[in-house]
């Protein structure tokens, strides 16, 4: 275990990889955590410490989590030696080590997680059934998948008042809605993920579909522009920004999108599309 958990722990450190252009001067740490299959993982906690000592300057801690991607983004202030923690019931926990400058490329971790046989609650999860509500959150995704979104809904909001710290389970719940076409409530239940943190990509991004599908193309490039910026290295918001470009007749600005997704990510499925559109 100790062997393999070191061996994870330097693989973690060699995932450290510029995910921007050299010229983008950045100020973020982000990244995706993903089990022992390499699935990704939603709901794991991340805080991000800099600081203390007297040569370090005043310590400082933020905190997230992993949306239902697995995806985690920090908007940070300061260079220096950060140290990154990624928990999760059910699993060890890991702390990363990251030297950071506010004038290079901002960094994008993949982060494997080891899973433990005999989970323990901790934090804000503390005093709950881990195993169970690891198995409960698992249930819930499996009946979204499924499209019994009634039974989806039910399960989510069973988690929910089990462990309320777990905010982002109001983003399946909206999705949930959103697929029963249910708008209101839809939407209701992402604003308590804005509500939580205003600049969750995933929420915002949601906020831009359901403007989209509603036939609100203005609200919806805000929501999609908001997207792009909390989650500067996610590629779907490039591309609905792009197709409402080029719906609006707006050419050039849907090239710029378009450029810009390839420039992140080439070989990614956006990345092939977006090369075949500026082709045509």
């Amino acid at each position: 275990m100790a062997n393999n958990l070191t061996f994870r722990l330097a693989a973690a450190l060699v995932a450290v990889f510029l995910s921007a252009p050299a010229w983008a001067q950045t100020s973020r740490i982000g990244g995706v955590v993903r089990d022992e299959t390499g699935a990704t993982l939603r709901g794991v906690i991340v805080r991000a410490e800099t600081g203390g000592g007297r040569t370090f300057g005043t310590p400082l801690t933020l905190t997230t989590a992993t949306d239902d991607r697995g995806r985690f983004v920090f908007v940070i202030s300061r260079s220096g030696e950060w140290r990154l923690t990624f928990e999760a019931p059910g699993f060890d926990p890991m702390t990363v080590p990251l030297a950071l400058r506010l004038t290079g490329p901002a960094p994008n971790l993949d982060i494997k997680l080891e899973r433990r046989e005999s989970p323990e609650a901790f934090g804000a999860l503390a005093g709950i059934d881990s195993k169970s509500l690891s198995s409960q959150l698992a249930a819930a995704a499996v009946l979204y998948d499924e499209g019994r979104h009634d039974q989806a809904i039910a399960a989510y909001r069973e988690i929910k008042s089990k462990a309320p710290a777990l905010t982002l389970v109001n983003l399946q719940i909206g999705n949930s809605y959103f697929a029963k076409k249910s708008y209101g409530d839809a939407e209701a239940a992402y604003q308590e993920v804005l509500k939580a943190d205003s600049e969750d990509p995933s929420a915002l991004f949601a906020m831009g579909v359901l403007k989209e599908t509603q036939g609100n193309a203005a609200e919806a490039q805000n929501w999609y522009q908001k997207a792009s910026a909390a989650d500067a290295v996610w590629t779907r918001p490039l591309m609905k920004l792009a197709a409402l470009a080029n719906a609006a007749g707006d050419r050039a600005a849907a090239s710029r999108h378009l450029t810009r997704v390839i420039d992140l990510d080439p070989a990614s499925p956006d990345g092939q599309r977006a090369a075949e559109l500026l082709k045509q």
